[in-house]
């Protein structure tokens, strides 16, 4: 009977080719859409699972930040209930040689020996228990080693740090996963940092400068150690002045390492995380993309299958059962997908390396071919083939013989009813993306295009390291005239932090105010030179700039919003007290507030430190349209100043527009899918409108005969479809409107959801819908009305 099933099947299949080639391409590239997002959500949920048994492995953070205290791992460490505790510090990126290398960036952290212990690091090369454990000794990768070393050992070889520092390499171990939030080439030992950094700050338990991880031994000591926090903590903090406030509002937490980068978007991340609400939608479109090419194959089987009414009759008079022409059916919906899945492949092959360049992600052409992937390609192809054939199988199966004998069209309107509910699916699904991805790339327009409060086109961040830096620093007017030398460089000045790094978070309250510090909220601080805010074009509102004309080495510049937080109604020579740094000195000018982080956030207080000495990074502002020019004249100034210095640099404009990766990628990804749910659209129209030219064209003819215009042929075709386009966009409407209200709501700036989107929306689906069925319905209009009269 199976065997028999499949003859006639192929047969079917073959017997009408158009309908079955429109059905496989449109399923074809639903399947490859759905396969290509299942391996996205696939790699986003994985992060951090390579790691064994990492269910049991935590990060420690107070609340708000991913760091914790230098002091607050060593007295954790007492507590019973963990297997391991580690943590990191970081060291930065910095450029690195060894004798046999060209020099290169590299970066990473101060390490305890025991993260290879919480983590489980494998070490190629090396004695593990030495690894971390001495002073002034490192541990690279794999991939590192490779990078400096080439085929060699690296054990004992050395490792020179900005020119500067030499760390001898004493162990190599394995390469990081590719989708860890953890990122780094090499680990400084922690010892190292003990000596790098003086003991009052190594001491210091309210400064956040550890990432500190746990593994517990099981789930049970877990749930003990949760319990002990508020206890320790009470122990961590006695003696403070305001102990139960700290017990009270800054809380320890155990944060699972699985959660981190979909889950975690705290001060101090180690690097930009993901969000879970990217997630939630890639799983909505992947279900709405697979609905929307399954709810095609249904219209366009059952359409076919209508054809066969009397064929399913004639089967029954001869004494077919439900069951057996359900299983004729479904054999043909087994195999049309099947068919439907091996192109589905060839797709997803030729249009991964598009999504991974668009995307960000680097999935490979055959991981899918990989066990838990094989897995995941086997569910949705049950999900099509039960979705997809079950309804008109079980359908077409269920009529009693007579009555279809003698006609071709089914004795009720169910199937109508059905077919019309999914195409207005279909027009939901897609006039929801359309409008969507409008509105994504408008967002996106404008966190690039607004105005930030600064001129941050034709600047030029270049890394200062080594000798670099230190004839910056000693000889700064020679090394400024030498590059202003050329006239197509305008000004140049030295920064600390970049803008769109994280700036340091720190204490500043007004001088006798220190008693009232909690009342105050803390405020971001950068350092900087005289010259830095010509360079960025920032505007100074009152006072004046920093200057070499003055000694402004105890001085401040603050923004607009410092001097609301500060409480100071004219901030200019009033005085104010670094705490955190124990530094006091005077507000010598007060610049209007810019956008030195992303506009996810409202603009922060900023206070800025003039202390060239704390700079690592030289900013260059060059004229417009000889970018060229000025840059390689800038190389080989640098190449002038410290021979053999890697030059690095970046702009700034570059720099900022990387904030908005995610959502930039996101906005791509929806471009991407909003079209192939068109094409999948288009298809299923292209097959209904050729069913309904069909079954209509008799009438076709008599209306030609009796006067009607190609025109009135067309529109009374199309009417049909207009109304399930308009009911369509009334249901996608209002749920697009609020999923992007949503959406928006991550950015303190943003656009406002402007009534003509859905009507651009609106009119694009009504064009598309126009030409896609004007492609039969025309042709069919055109027709010698006498065929058309003869057509059976």
């Amino acid at each position: 009977m199976i065997q028999n099933h499949v003859r006639i099947a192929f047969r079917n299949i073959f017997k009408q080719k158009g309908y079955n080639i429109l059905n496989a391409v449109g399923l074809a590239t639903g399947i490859a859409a759905g396969l290509i997002i299942a391996l996205h959500i696939q790699t986003e949920l994985s992060f951090d699972k390579q790691y064994i048994n990492y269910e049991d492995i935590y990060r420690i953070h107070n609340f708000g930040w991913a760091k914790s205290s230098p002091p607050l791992a060593v007295e954790m460490a007492a507590m019973s209930s963990f297997e391991a505790i580690g943590r990191f510090a970081g060291h930065g990126t910095h450029v690195v040689k060894s004798d046999d290398s060209v020099p290169g960036e590299v970066t990473g952290y101060y390490a305890d020996s025991s993260v290879f212990d919480v983590f489980g690091f494998r070490l190629i090369e090396g004695d593990r228990k030495q690894a971390l454990a001495g002073k002034k000794t490192a541990v690279i990768t794999e991939k590192m080693a490779k990078k400096y070393f080439g085929n060699q050992s690296a054990i004992g070889k050395v490792l020179k740090f900005d020119n500067r520092k030499e760390y001898p390499v004493v162990a190599v171990m394995q390469n990081l996963p590719e989708n860890s939030h953890l990122k780094f080439d090499y680990l400084i030992s922690m010892p190292t940092f003990y000596e790098d950094v003086p003991p009052n700050w190594t001491g210091n338990r309210g400064w956040m400068v550890m990432y500190t991880y746990v593994r517990f031994k099981s789930d049970k000591e877990y749930q003990t150690a949760l319990a002990a926090l508020t206890p320790f903590m009470r122990r961590f903090w006695q003696g403070a002045p305001d102990l139960e406030n700290q017990v009270a509002n800054e809380p320890l937490q155990f944060m699972p390492l699985k959660d981190i980068h979909l889950r975690s978007n705290l001060e101090q991340e180690m690097g930009p995380n993901s969000n879970i609400l990217y997630v939630y939608v890639f799983i909505a479109v992947e279900i709405l993309i697979l609905v929307v090419a399954c709810a095609n194959f249904m219209s366009l089987f059952t359409t076919q299958a209508i054809k066969r009414m009397k064929e399913v009759g004639m089967r029954k008079i001869m004494g077919a059962k439900p069951r057996q022409l359900m299983g004729q059916f479904f054999t043909e919906v087994a195999l049309l997908t099947m068919m439907s899945l091996f192109l589905a492949i060839v797709l997803y092959q030729v249009v991964l390396p598009f999504y991974n360049s668009i995307s960000g992600k680097s999935l490979g052409v055959w991981q899918i071919f990989e066990r838990e992937n094989l897995i995941v390609i086997g569910g949705i192809l049950a999900f099509v083939i039960l979705f997809s054939g079950l309804y008109p199988a079980f359908f077409i199966a269920r009529f009693k013989a007579g009555s279809f004998v003698k006609e071709d069209r089914l004795p009720n309107s169910m199937p109508n009813k059905v077919r019309n509910a999914l195409v207005v699916f279909q027009f939901v699904v897609s006039a929801s993306l359309i409008a969507a991805t409008i509105l994504v790339q408008q967002q996106m327009t404008l966190v690039k295009n607004k105005d930030l409060g600064f001129d941050k086109d034709q600047v030029v961040n270049v890394k200062l390291y080594g000798l670099l830096w230190h004839k910056t620093f000693t000889e700064t007017p020679v090394i400024k005239n030498e590059f202003l030398k050329n006239p197509n460089i305008l000004a140049v000045g030295r920064v600390g932090n970049m803008i769109g790094e994280n700036l340091s978070v720190e204490a500043v309250v007004p001088v006798g105010k220190e008693q009232e510090a909690d009342k105050y909220s803390s405020v971001r601080v950068m350092r900087i030179d005289e010259d830095y805010l010509n360079v960025i074009g920032a505007t100074v509102l009152k006072g004046r700039n920093f200057s070499t004309k003055f000694n402004d080495s105890s001085s401040f510049i603050i923004n607009e919003s410092a001097v609301k937080a500060l409480r100071l109604e004219d901030p200019i020579g009033k005085r104010i007290n670094n705490l955190t740094m124990n530094l006091t000195g005077t507000i010598v000018g007060v610049v209007k507030d810019y956008h030195f982080a992303s506009l996810h956030s409202q603009i922060e207080p900023l206070v800025m430190e003039c202390r060239p000495e704390w700079t690592g990074w030289l900013t260059v502002k060059l004229g417009a349209g000889k970018t060229q020019e000025a840059l390689e004249y800038i190389k080989h100034t640098v190449d002038g100043i410290a021979p053999g210095s890697l030059f690095v640099y970046d702009f700034l404009d570059d720099r900022l527009n990387m904030l908005y990766k995610s959502e930039d990628s996101m906005g791509k990804v929806f471009q991407f899918f909003s079209a192939l749910a068109i094409i999948i659209g288009c298809l299923g129209l292209l097959g209904l409108s050729a069913y309904t030219v069909e079954r209509k064209t008799k009438e076709i003819g008599i209306r030609k005969v009796l006067g009607s215009t190609v025109v009135g042929i067309v529109k009374m075709v199309s009417s049909k479809f207009f109304i399930l386009v308009f009911i369509g966009l009334t249901i996608s409407i209002p749920l697009t409107w609020y999923g992007m209200s949503l959406w928006l709501h991550n950015f303190a700036y943003q656009i406002t959801i402007e009534w003509w989107v859905f009507a651009l929306t609106a009119g694009v689906i009504l064009v598309i819908t126009v030409f896609v069925i004007s492609f039969h319905t025309v042709s069919a209009a055109l027709q010698n009305p006498v065929r058309a009269l003869r057509y059976e």
